[in-house]
């Protein structure tokens, strides 16, 4: 069983054995007490922490926290800090809560477990309407934990985002993709290609995607009914943009028979690892079915999104420019665009191609 567990002096031995785990400093999560020695520990740093809780005994621009500890029965897995109320630089920050997990158990699904457990002691702990977070944009995999979890981005700096987590509703969740399609567990076996392109229309990272084994078919959902957009040697070109909010996939079937063009609508695309960009999902989508006009979608779902104040007014209709300023260009440059598709595919094809041979 999973559970939060305040720090405490009953659990020493392996509150020790855990603080001692995790990095002193890591992707934004600080550890003030990594080199603490075990005395330390017991006699100074969970005496002061505890008493920090109650709120006693605060240096000056601190406000009270708890340490909770994630437990799997009888181990600990993970450490999280709760702040019981933002001050301004908080506000601006780190947050509400920080959280990090213990090296061995990463990669588990215990940090989105933790997550959602902490948003419970908040409902009990915290002052505000929101859960501030933050999340550093070299660290994907927590940001997706965080979207995972309810949150949605407020805001940037150079280095972080800025999210919040509404705590009477975080039932709405945005989407995250890589390029190299890592998030995409379907995927049992891939080829992967990632080049730089450069054209009139397009400027970023392009991925050529061949899912040489996928565990089931997937059909969604398309303007033209049912369609399968994933199985067994099906091909996929991912288009990456620099500097702009939108984010294409084109999908070919395993006789590479185009399938569709589809063009997720961005808050972000975040180049942070400029071998695997990643993007934050706007709901809003556009989809051209091979044969077919484009057609908008998910607009129930951009709705949505904007009347539980997850985006501003701003950002609805920004999405709304995005998607018809790509139908303009479309019905523009269709010819251009199909022969840009088609010679790009090629080229990444006959790539494959070579290096299976050289095998």
């Amino acid at each position: 069983m999973l559970y939060l567990k305040k720090i405490n002096l009953e659990d020493v031995e392996e509150e020790y054995k855990a603080i001692k785990s995790i990095p002193a400093q890591e992707n934004g999560f600080e550890n003030k007490y990594h080199n603490v020695t075990k005395e330390e520990f017991v006699n100074e740093v969970i005496p002061k922490l505890l008493k920090n809780s109650e709120g006693l005994d605060l240096p000056d621009g601190y406000v009270p926290d708890t340490y909770f500890f994630l437990w799997d029965d009888n181990k600990i897995v993970g450490l999280f800090k709760i702040r019981h109320y933002l001050n301004d630089f908080l506000r601006k920050g780190a947050g509400h809560i920080g959280y990090g997990i213990l090296p061995e158990y990463r990669g588990k699904g215990y940090a989105k477990q933790g997550l959602l457990l902490a948003i419970e002691k908040c409902k009990e702990i915290i002052k505000e309407d929101e859960i501030y977070l933050s999340v550093h944009k070299n660290n994907p995999a927590s940001l997706r934990v965080q979207l995972g979890c309810g949150a949605f981005i407020v805001g940037e700096t150079d280095e972080e985002y800025l999210t919040r987590i509404k705590l009477k509703d975080n039932s709405i969740t945005f989407g995250f993709r890589d390029l190299r399609r890592n998030d995409w567990k379907r995927i049992t076996k891939k080829e992967v290609i990632v080049e730089d392109e450069k054209n009139e229309f397009f400027e970023g990272k392009v991925c050529y995607l061949d899912m040489q084994l996928v565990e089931s078919p997937l059909s969604v959902d398309s303007p033209t009914g049912k369609v399968t957009i994933a199985d067994n040697n099906y091909k996929n070109l991912i288009f990456a943009p620099k500097g702009e909010n939108w984010w294409l996939t084109v999908m070919f079937d395993d006789q590479d028979n185009l399938i569709e063009s589809y063009f997720d609508i961005t808050r972000t695309n975040d180049f942070s690892n400029p071998e695997n960009p990643y993007f934050v999902d706007m709901k809003l989508d556009v989809c051209i079915s091979n044969g077919y006009e484009p057609t908008i979608m998910d607009e129930e779902e951009l709705k949505e999104v904007y009347e539980h104040g997850l985006i501003t007014k701003e950002d609805f209709e920004n999405a709304y420019n995005i998607a018809n300023k790509i139908i303009r260009t479309y019905n523009s440059h269709k010819e251009d665009y199909y022969e840009f598709i088609y010679n790009l595919y090629n080229k990444y094809r006959n790539k494959e191609l070579g290096n299976i041979k050289s095998k």
